[in-house]
């Protein structure tokens, strides 16, 4: 097979596999869309333009979502609830997505050739919340923070926020923006960390001053996710009047100038975002690390990221089958000194459960 039929198969079975699991995250329109999609050759063509290495149909989706946010009174935008207060049924769809797609087909292949998938919630904070702070309680504050893959950096401002832990007084400033309501159980270690610098680090770091690229940030959540998606404008805003230093490029190529041009206490974070990196990639990282601590530095990373485990049981289960997964996800801490690599998991949880914080042991 040549390698734009192993593109077009990869793209149609993940049309296939879309069809089942957009419905099990609560996004019935994506389910319809990807049912029709994976019978369609045209549109699995139009799927093969995403961005190599991401989710190809959640790309076109997403590109889809960010064009019909602009032309609000297409037909399609009656089908997703960020634009209908009453949506038309999902399962109807499908005609109206065919001749979006027909009619707009240049407009989707720039936009595909021009973006990357930068999904970010902002209650993703309530959980690096914990682990950063265990970093801040371990080698003391305030903190130089640097996020990999930052997106426009919603994370780097989860000191803005407070957050209402199940369990636990409510954190944070009265007046605070957004309150985020979580469950973590076990112990974790709760406050308002104090942040020195914040630094983000994206091959297309987003700006939330720009609507052009609010609106992209916005297309990648769910149509159906309502709090999320409001969540998201108000965490915007907040790093729209933040001082951020956003470094475009590679990771790899730019964090070891940063790192030099950062003081301590440092800690690095990212979310969702190396299980995209290859294992070699991953090494890379961990090595580059352990050089720079052996100058006497220690460094931090913590990371929030499906579990390998869990990647692996997804791209080969079939959902119909009622398999039992393992843990989704995992929250690591990484510690660098002297050249050495010491990483332990700290947090667990299931799909759709509550991280279980078991904390750095002994």
């Amino acid at each position: 097979m040549t390698d734009n039929g192993e593109r077009y198969a990869s793209v149609a079975a993940a049309f296939r596999t879309g069809a089942q699991s957009y419905g099990s995250f609560g996004a019935p329109l994506y389910s319809a869309l990807c049912a029709g999609g994976a019978e369609d050759p045209e549109i699995i063509e139009l799927a093969t333009h995403a961005q190599l290495g991401a989710q190809p149909v959640f790309h076109l989706l997403t590109a889809i979502h960010f064009l019909v946010l602009g032309h609000p009174d297409d037909p399609l935008a009656r089908y997703f609830p960020t634009l209908a207060a009453e949506p038309l049924p999902a399962g109807e769809a499908w005609p109206a997505f065919q001749s979006f797609c027909r009619a707009r087909r240049g407009e989707i292949i720039e936009t595909l050739n021009n973006t990357t998938v930068q999904t970010t919630f902002a209650d993703r904070c309530a959980t690096i919340l914990p682990p950063i702070v265990w970093v801040a309680d371990a080698i003391g504050e305030p903190l130089h923070l640097i996020e990999i893959g930052c997106s426009a950096g919603v994370l780097l401002t989860l000191d803005k926020y407070a957050y209402a832990y199940d369990g636990h007084a409510r954190i944070g400033a009265a007046d605070a923006p957004l309150t985020f309501a979580a469950t973590i159980l076990g112990d974790p270690p709760l406050r308002i960390p104090r942040i020195a610098s914040r630094t983000g680090l994206d091959l297309r770091p987003l700006d939330a001053a720009k609507p052009d690229e609010r609106r992209w940030l916005i297309a990648q959540i769910f149509p159906e996710y309502r709090q999320q998606r409001e969540q998201l404008e108000v965490a915007l805003d907040v790093v729209a009047v933040t001082d951020i230093a956003k470094i475009t490029g590679d990771a790899l190529q730019t964090l070891p100038g940063v790192l030099a041009a950062t003081g301590d206490p440092v800690c690095i974070f990212h979310s969702v975002c190396l299980s995209y990196w290859t294992a070699e990639a991953r090494a890379e990282l961990d090595a580059m690390l352990a050089s720079a601590s052996r100058g006497g530095r220690t460094i931090y990373r913590v990371g929030s990221e499906p579990s390998a485990s869990f990647s692996a049981w997804n791209k080969g289960h079939n959902r119909t089958q009622g398999e039992k997964p393992p843990p989704s996800g995992e929250i690591t801490i990484t510690r660098y000194a002297g050249g050495e690599v010491d990483s332990r998991i700290v947090a667990t949880n299931g799909v759709g459960q509550p991280f279980i914080w078991t904390g750095w042991g002994e």
